[in-house]
């Protein structure tokens, strides 16, 4: 009998602080954070790499604040892995509020070259930056997946693109 009062009053409590104090943060986890946009830019090149900077722009939809762990991310380029990295940079995605995250992609020139090559005739070149944000809840830390389908214009324009027809 005492055992279970004890069993009882152990489950109360943990409900009462799930209850009263993360609230807000399980709340947050019933939204998926959104990219607004990218842009890409180069960051740096020197004679063995160039590194372009993925500015991802999320937005928390939610009324909870998500506190961002670090991320995992995936460059596909025409549907093909290109390169891939993991950043333990943290940060805080207010509720309804925006957040700019950078994610540095360094590239071998030998493989730009290659890829290039292969692209030359083509005025713009379709991308897919694929990140998972690990965020960081009173439950334990959640992985959402997240994807953004772009162009990056590489040459002139040409004939072949990767824009919908309006």
């Amino acid at each position: 009998m005492r055992r279970t009062i004890g069993l009882w009053a152990c489950v109360l409590a943990a409900a009462a602080m799930f209850g009263f104090g993360g609230c807000r943060t399980v709340q947050g986890l019933t939204t998926k954070p959104q990219v607004q946009s990218v842009t890409v830019t180069v960051g740096s090149f020197d004679l063995r790499t160039i590194t372009l900077r993925f500015d991802v722009e999320l937005l928390n939809p939610g009324e909870g604040e998500m506190n961002v762990k670090g991320y995992d991310y995936e460059l596909l380029i025409e549907g093909q892995p290109f390169t891939s990295g993991t950043s333990q940079d943290g940060f805080a995605l207010a509720p309804h509020g925006t957040a700019r995250v950078s994610v540095p992609v360094a590239i071998a020139l030998a493989d730009l070259q290659r890829t290039l090559a292969a692209l030359k005739s083509r005025g713009e070149v379709p991308y897919r930056l694929a990140v998972t944000l690990l965020i960081d809840t009173p439950l334990g830390a959640f992985r959402f997946p997240l994807t953004k389908d772009g162009c990056v214009s590489v040459f002139p324009p040409s004939a072949h693109s990767c824009r919908e027809p309006r």
